[in-house]
């Protein structure tokens, strides 16, 4: 079980070096200032420095910058693979390496929105991270029954652009992928079978209809058109469980995002300065949407004064706000109901 100290827990933008206090990005491994060697704890949302805990066994190998505890060897975010890549390939370490580093992030939002990596007697976030140059095919980046398929060639920079632009994604990340993926696994855990389940029907459609052939029809479709008054993406459009997961991805892009910007020296009234002490905990989805909107026209702002694309390219229409609010209520329904679960530590093995 993965008993957070709400008492002394830090928000992403307040991670400081114990030693010197100066402010260091979640993936550091040393400070930039005084260069103390420093490891994450998950239970405090802090770091501590390395000489003070256990590092994950992962370390040197990929630089995760996670302690353990509980006699484990893995942090909490490398315990939840199942499958690591052929480690006789250095281009498999690094990109590896990458898809870790995305992953820890991905776990540190699901245990500020206080959700399970797994639900008793029942299903386990689990990953997988396959080599298309081990399997000598392509590997689809999947979900099955809490199990998340990644294929490395997603870490490669290059070969994601390309893909992003062959499929007309506005935005693909590694990151990304696992918002979306692990969106399966909360359908799941905070829809399937509950009150919210009519809701759900009612607003994003039935789920009842095959996936298969909705998938088959997706991707023989020429017409790439669809209506984005009611979706978010267009591959939201193949199926209800797609466009859940791709909501679900989003409302973790918003208060995670949110949860960074409140460190800007923005000016802000009482509700917002409220909404911004921790984003992922807000009860109220109109104050985090109102808080949303004027950051995600800046940091769009602040891309284009670059040179660069949006970070954020999406319209939140009507439609689209009221499935992220089912969202919003199906976490807050989870949380008042149940404790946090951690998941047991997968036996690791190495693709073959």
């Amino acid at each position: 079980m993965l008993i957070v100290d709400r008492k002394t827990r830090m928000s992403m933008r307040q991670l400081l070096c114990p030693h010197c206090r100066t402010a260091t990005f979640f993936e550091f491994g040393q400070c930039p200032t005084c260069e103390t060697t420093l490891a994450f704890n998950l239970k405090l949302l802090a770091f501590e420095t390395l000489k003070s805990v256990v590092p994950c066994a992962n370390r040197t190998l990929i630089g995760c910058n996670w302690s353990v505890d509980d006699g484990h060897s893995f942090c909490h975010s490398c315990r939840l693979t199942r499958t690591i890549p052929n480690l006789g390939s250095n281009r498999n370490v690094m990109l590896w390496k990458r898809v870790e580093t995305a992953k820890r992030r991905l776990v540190y939002d699901l245990v500020r929105l206080g959700l399970p990596l797994s639900v008793p007697a029942g299903q386990r976030i689990c990953f997988d991270m396959l080599s298309e140059e081990t399997a000598g095919s392509p590997i689809l980046t999947g979900h099955l029954a809490g199990l998340i398929t990644l294929s490395l060639a997603e870490a490669d920079d290059a070969e994601r652009e390309s893909r992003r632009v062959a499929f007309r994604e506005p935005y693909r990340t590694l990151l990304g992928h696992f918002r979306h993926e692990v969106g399966h696994f909360y359908w799941e855990v905070l829809v399937d079978g509950t009150n919210l389940q009519s809701a759900f029907r009612l607003i994003f459609g039935d789920e009842s209809a095959s996936y298969q052939n909705a998938l088959k029809v997706y991707h023989a479709r020429t017409d790439r058109s669809y209506d984005r008054q009611a979706f978010i993406s267009e591959y939201a459009t193949s199926h209800p469980w797609e466009d859940w997961a791709e909501t679900f991805a989003h409302f973790l892009h918003i208060v995670a995002t949110l949860d960074s910007a409140a460190a800007l020296p923005l000016s802000l009234d009482a509700r917002s300065r409220q909404t911004l002490e921790d984003p992922y905990r807000e009860a109220d989805f109109e104050a985090l949407l109102t808080s949303w909107n004027p950051v995600a026209y800046s940091i769009n702002e602040l891309n284009r004064s670059m040179g660069l694309n949006d970070a954020y390219p999406f319209q939140l229409t009507p439609a689209v706000r009221g499935k992220l609010h089912l969202v919003h209520m199906a976490i807050l329904n989870f949380r008042q109901a149940a404790p946090v679960s951690d998941s047991a530590e997968a036996p690791q093995s190495a693709e073959t």
